[in-house]
C-alpha cells in the first residue's frame, strides 16, 4: 500500500494497491505455478493469457479441487522451442533471448537492465529451450493451470473508490481483488489486509 495524505473515504484501489503483480501464465503446469506461489509467500496470483490479460485468478481453494479430483497429471509432454522467446540485443550490445511474458510469470527469467533505468526479463536457459511448465500444444491440458484456475475472477479499475471494493470483497466472498488496465492485463492487487492496513493508519496525522 502507497502511504498517502488523502481521507479514508478518498482512497482508490490505485493508493492500497501492491504494484509487484505475480501473473501466471495459463498454460503453466500446477507444479510450475505452486513453486511460483511458494517462492513469492503468496496465497494467489491472476492467472493470464498469451496477450497479458487477465483470465482468472489461482489460489490455494483451486489446488484442493485438484486434489479432490484425485490429483493427477501434474506434469505433461514439452514443447520443442518456447512461444514466449524473441531475439533481443542487450545494452552491452551482445544478443539475448528476450521473455516476453509479465516479470516474475516463469522461473527461467533472469532481470537485466534495459534503457532509461529499466530492466527487461532474459531467458537464462537459450534460444529453443522449453520452460517446464510449456506443454506439446497450444490447448490447456489436464494439468494446466487453466483446468483448475478460478474464471470468474473479481477485477476492478485503478480508480474505483475504497467503498466499493470493499463492497466487491464482501458480495464475492473474497479477500483479494485483481486491479486491471484498459486491457485487463493485472498491474495491482488490493487485499482485505490492505484495507485494513488503510483503516489502522486512518487516524494518524498527516505527514509533513
Amino acid at each position: 500500500m502507497t502511504v498517502t495524505t488523502k481521507p479514508l473515504h478518498a482512497l482508490t484501489t490505485a493508493d492500497l494497491m501492491r504494484r509487484d503483480v505475480v501473473a501466471i501464465p495459463q498454460e503453466m503446469s500446477l507444479r510450475a505455478a505452486a513453486q511460483l506461489l511458494y517462492q513469492h509467500q503468496i496465497g494467489g496470483a491472476p492467472v493470464v493469457d498469451a496477450d497479458g490479460r487477465c483470465v482468472g485468478v489461482l489460489c490455494a481453494t483451486d489446488f484442493v479441487h485438484w486434489a479432490e479430483e484425485g490429483a493427477q497429471g501434474v506434469d505433461d509432454v514439452r514443447l520443442p522451442g518456447c512461444p514466449y522467446q524473441v531475439k533481443g540485443r542487450m545494452l552491452t550490445g551482445e544478443d539475448a533471448v528476450i521473455c516476453t511474458l509479465a516479470e516474475g510469470s516463469c522461473p527461467l527469467q533472469e532481470m537485466r537492465p534495459s534503457m532509461g533505468g529499466r530492466h527487461i526479463a532474459v531467458c537464462f536457459r537459450g534460444s529453443g529451450k522449453l520452460p517446464e511448465w510449456l506443454h506439446a500444444n497450444t490447448s490447456v491440458t489436464v494439468s494446466a493451470v487453466g483446468r483448475y484456475m478460478t474464471r470468474d475472477v473479481v477485477t476492478a479499475g485503478p480508480q474505483t473508490p475504497l467503498p466499493e471494493l470493499a463492497r466487491m470483497m464482501i458480495d464475492g466472498h473474497i479477500h483479494r481483488v485483481i486491479v486491471v488496465d484498459g486491457q485487463r492485463r493485472p498491474i495491482g492487487i488490493v487485499s482485505s489486509t490492505d484495507i485494513l492496513a488503510a483503516l489502522a493508519s486512518s487516524d494518524r496525522p498527516p505527514l509533513k
